[in-house]
């Protein structure tokens, strides 16, 4: 499995400002990641996988927001799309579901991001472990990962 170790090591080898943060208690949710730093849930960023046309996909969007399945097939330009199952997410990725950051995958994979998970400065995402938190700069995350910018939640 890998770690927050690995999460803080890929952002500084590329010079990404950031942050890891133990929590008191783990938070597999961003509702509960929200309450357990005092922030609203639109301020933690959900990394989540899909296969698309049998390809894995990350999308990460706002704590507070679904996926609309239909926008994100047309964005791709794809006809099949489904939601990755917990092992499915821990193999490709070697991270638990819940706590799965945005970066230092096991598997590379294309990377999007909704436009609404750009609103605020400062986003919290998954450190790698149940009680680590990555705390960084929205922009920073796009270039972090590379990933396209979207309009693809609810």
């Amino acid at each position: 499995m890998l770690g927050s170790v690995d999460v803080h090591n890929q952002l500084q080898n590329a010079n990404i400002p950031h942050e890891l943060r133990r929590i008191p208690e783990p938070a597999r949710t961003a509702q509960r990641a929200a309450a357990v730093l005092g922030l609203q849930p639109h301020q933690i960023i959900k990394s989540v996988l899909f296969h698309a046309d049998g390809r894995p996909i990350m999308v990460m969007i706002p704590g507070d927001r679904t996926v609309d399945y239909d926008k994100l097939k047309r964005e791709l330009k794809v006809s099949r799309l489904r939601m990755l199952s917990a092992d499915e997410v821990r193999q490709l990725t070697g991270y638990l579901i819940g706590c799965t950051p945005p970066v230092a995958l096991k598997t590379e994979m294309p990377k999007y991001i909704d436009i609404q998970a750009l609103r605020e400065d400062v986003v919290y995402t998954g450190g790698g472990e149940p009680e680590m938190i990555l705390k960084i700069r929205s922009y920073d995350l796009v270039r972090a990962t590379d990933a396209e910018i979207v309009d693809v939640v609810r």
